[in-house]
């Protein structure tokens, strides 16, 4: 498993689930492809995944229908539905660059480079217009 693609996220639900609803739902979620860990402390659960094989707006797809069922909702609240919608912008980002073989870093890395050749190549420039500079007389 790729390291950099591994995410992990916390979610907020209205109620506190009790330890027996949380084992069966730990064991009903953590058998979904790309998840990694599952976690519920109090009213937050966490999930860690694999980028590569999943994404959060995938997940939540499976999750929400299974927290409904024991009665179980996320908080749907303007900053968690802002939060996750942006989540989801920033993953959907991150999947197109590992995606591609050239991503926007190699593009900045190109874009450096020529700026440093062109920089290189002005200053050999600027060195050969100085050696050929005619004297003007009034120059000592």
């Amino acid at each position: 498993m790729n390291i950099k693609n591994s995410k992990t996220r916390t979610l907020r639900l209205t109620t506190v689930i009790s330890g027996c609803e949380k084992d069966a739902l730990l064991k009903h979620i953590q058998l979904e492809e790309g998840l990694l860990q599952c976690v519920i402390k109090g009213s937050h659960l966490t999930l860690q995944y694999d980028l590569d094989k999943t994404s959060l707006e995938a997940l939540l797809l499976i999750i929400k229908p299974l927290l409904e069922t024991t009665g179980i909702k996320l908080n749907n609240g303007f900053i968690n539905n802002l939060k996750t919608e942006f989540i989801y912008f920033i993953e959907t980002n991150q999947r197109d660059n590992i995606s591609k073989l050239s991503g926007w870093h190699l593009r900045f890395q190109n874009l450096y480079l020529a700026q440093a050749n062109m920089t290189g190549h002005s200053r050999e420039n600027r060195d050969i217009k100085t050696t050929s500079r005619k004297k003007i007389p009034w120059e000592v």
